[in-house]
């Protein structure tokens, strides 16, 4: 009840004594921490090896003083970008090294002047790949990617040869998984849209997860939705993919990205300026140029730094799959695209197949 509902505990005791019922309040505070390390593990597994190497402020403020500077890692947004890199530092459970040999299995960190590694950010997973020195004689698998101020930091290991600071080095990105998270990623945007328009606007964004499988939107909701509202959002969603509608990225200054009208942007959160604005349907000079029309409350316009798919119908198909609570007062969605969301319809279908026909006659009800 706490977990997933958020009800709280001393109203349980008091409802429990009413009938009278006792709680196991010290059960209770063991399966909490149970809780609290499966939550724990979860977000370290999120990360990769990248849960296992952090720069503090220690590393970072010695990365400055030796005149190491921020990671340029503008080439993210850009799948093909040829983005030859030299690496800066070598960090490991030790701290920094000056060059580093295969063979012993430590996990180690690679900080490089650029990059086109996508680092964990926004609800969206850090890409994977590999760090590949110019020569051939060095391979380094990158099993997850973090930024410490200004500082990227590619975790994994050397798989082959040798590498020192001051080697140059390819990067090498994982595209088809990167493809895929970029198609989770435009599916929240398009997920909170059709939330908003069946719901209303006491939706907001509370959270979210993308990664090369799903995209899982937390938001502001007082109860559960109803078969008909699942219905609804995905109808919409699909409608969009049918619709192919062209995503539009460009950066803007924040003070006029605000000013446009159904501008979405999570509530707390500090953007830069200028930042980016994502727009599924209308130009972004269009946006700009009309700022406050009422046309543009029909589409999906956020604030986002995350990478995105060209297109709607890129999807290929959706399906909602998972409506559950997370809090009280929060609820979550998960969607699913392309195959995943045919093999969730399949099995949708497979399950009515076996169903009883209601009373009366007739065939099960769709959806």
């Amino acid at each position: 009840l706490y977990d997933s509902m958020g009800f709280p505990l001393d109203l349980t005791e008091l409802m429990a004594r009413e009938a009278g019922l006792a709680v196991d309040v010290s059960g209770f505070q063991a399966a909490m921490e149970e809780q609290k390390a499966r939550s724990a593990a979860a977000a370290a597994a999120s990360k990769g090896d990248g849960a296992l190497l952090t720069l503090g402020p220690e590393q970072t403020a010695r990365l400055a003083d030796e005149g190491v500077a921020f990671t340029d890692d503008s080439f993210k947004f850009d799948l093909g970008a040829d983005a030859g890199a030299t690496v800066r530092a070598i960090y490991g459970a030790g701290g920094f090294v000056d060059a580093a040999e295969a063979g012993g299995g430590e996990t180690l960190g690679v900080v490089l002047d650029r990059s086109s590694f996508f680092s964990q950010a926004g609800g969206q997973v850090p890409d994977v790949g590999s760090l590949v020195e110019a020569g051939g004689g060095a391979t380094f698998r990158v099993s997850s990617v973090q930024s410490f101020g200004g500082y990227v930091l590619h975790v994994g290991s050397l798989e082959s040869g040798s590498l020192s600071a001051g080697d140059s080095v390819a990067c090498n990105v994982d595209g088809e998984r990167r493809r895929r998270i970029s198609k989770s990623h435009t599916l929240t945007h398009a997920i909170n849209l059709a939330l908003h328009q069946v719901l209303g606007e006491g939706v907001s964004q509370k959270g979210s997860l993308v990664d090369d499988s799903k995209a899982r939107f937390d938001f502001s909701h007082g109860k559960a939705m109803s078969a008909a509202e699942c219905e609804r959002v995905e109808a919409l969603v699909r409608t969009m993919v049918a619709e192919a509608l062209p995503v539009h990225i460009q950066t803007v200054p924040l003070d006029k990205a605000l000013a446009i009208n159904n501008l979405r942007a999570v509530f707390g959160e500090r953007y830069p300026d200028p930042v980016r604005v994502v727009s599924i349907g209308p130009e972004v000079p269009a946006l700009l140029a009309a700022p406050e029309s009422d046309e543009w409350e029909q589409y999906s316009i956020e604030l986002c730094g995350g990478t995105h798919i060209p297109s709607t119908s890129d999807f290929g198909s959706f399906a909602l799959v998972e409506e559950s609570a997370v809090a009280k007062g929060v609820r979550r969605v998960v969607g699913v695209a392309g195959e995943l969301a045919a093999e969730a319809e399949a099995a949708g279908a497979a399950l009515q197949s076996r169903l009883p026909p209601p009373a009366g006659g007739g065939s099960p009800p769709q959806g």
